[in-house]
């Protein structure tokens, strides 16, 4: 388990968002937001503190994010696609007073989940609760909306989850340049990222589906690395690399000493993976499954 510290949120901005509530004094992630910034109009989230960098997402005027601290020149620390990211400061409201409507719709496609959220069966907090998708996660809403809910398909099934959290997504292209062999694991994860939200598919190797051993394969090939195929030999292949020295891009392994399944470890003790039909490129942690070992492949 990762280390706790305590964390309060509004309770009525997590009952109106459909949020998966978390009572006072409970526990998350120490990595968890000591704040909830809702946009006051529409808002670019970008890689850092700065108009010049890159744009990886974005939020609509009453939208929520976590944030997690000040990065200076009025610029604050958000939490997005699991990892930091930025915004202007000026443009989210984090006073928990005056807070602007959430929205009642957003363009349509593939949206990032930016908490954990509640998976309902119609649209609102009296429907019934089916399931939830962590922070993070990829969703492809269908462009239905009503009260403040957008469908989407879950599990083969027509749902709803708040508009509130469901920031827009700039996906992560493949570098121009060399990869190096410093970077080559967050060149792998980046691109895995940008495959968040996309189906599950036996013995698919992109662009539009994948099955788990296919989007390591594919992500290492982008950062310049060719790896086997399947996941018991790539279980063979590469430096093998303790579970406490685990850095981003490393290819994790589960299940046994010939392990079935295989995702890149995203930090926090994370990973991304193609998880099973049925099932979209997400992220999990590693606790989830028997863990089997990681090997590190450039």
């Amino acid at each position: 388990m990762i280390s706790m510290v305590r964390f309060r949120l509004v309770t009525s901005l997590a009952v109106a968002g459909g949020l998966t509530l978390v009572a006072a004094g409970a526990t998350l992630p120490a990595n968890a937001a000591t704040k909830t910034g809702v946009a006051t109009t529409t808002v670019n989230i970008r890689s850092g503190p700065g108009t010049s960098k890159a744009v990886v997402g974005g939020l609509v005027r009453g939208q929520r994010i976590s944030v997690t601290g000040s990065a200076g020149g009025g610029w604050v620390k958000v939490r997005f696609k699991r990892t930091t990211a930025y915004m202007y400061g000026k443009y989210l409201n984090q006073t928990g007073k005056r807070l602007p409507a959430a929205p009642t719709k957003i363009s349509s496609g593939t949206k990032i989940t930016t908490a954990t959220l509640n998976v309902r069966t119609g649209p609102g907090t009296t429907y019934r609760i089916v399931g939830s998708l962590a922070e993070g996660t990829g969703v492809k809403i269908t462009g239905r909306f009503r009260s403040g809910f957008a469908e989407f398909s879950y599990a083969g099934t027509l749902r709803w989850v708040s508009l509130s959290y469901l920031a827009k997504s700039v996906g992560a292209k493949p570098p121009t340049a060399s990869p190096t062999p410093s970077n080559r694991g967050e060149v792998a994860l980046a691109f895995a990222r940008s495959q968040l939200g996309k189906p599950y598919v036996y013995g698919a190797e992109g662009p539009n589906a994948y099955d788990c051993s296919g989007l390591a394969q594919t992500a290492w090939k982008v950062a310049g690395v060719s790896i086997p195929r399947v996941t018991t030999t790539q279980f063979k292949f590469g430096k093998v690399i303790a579970k406490a020295d685990l850095k981003l891009g490393d290819l994790v392994f589960f299940y046994g000493p010939r392990p079935s399944h295989v995702g890149l470890y995203a930090g926090q003790g994370m990973i991304i993976h193609a998880p099973r039909p049925g099932k979209k490129v997400e992220y999990t942690k590693i606790s989830y499954m028997p863990y089997a070992g990681a090997r590190r492949p450039g």
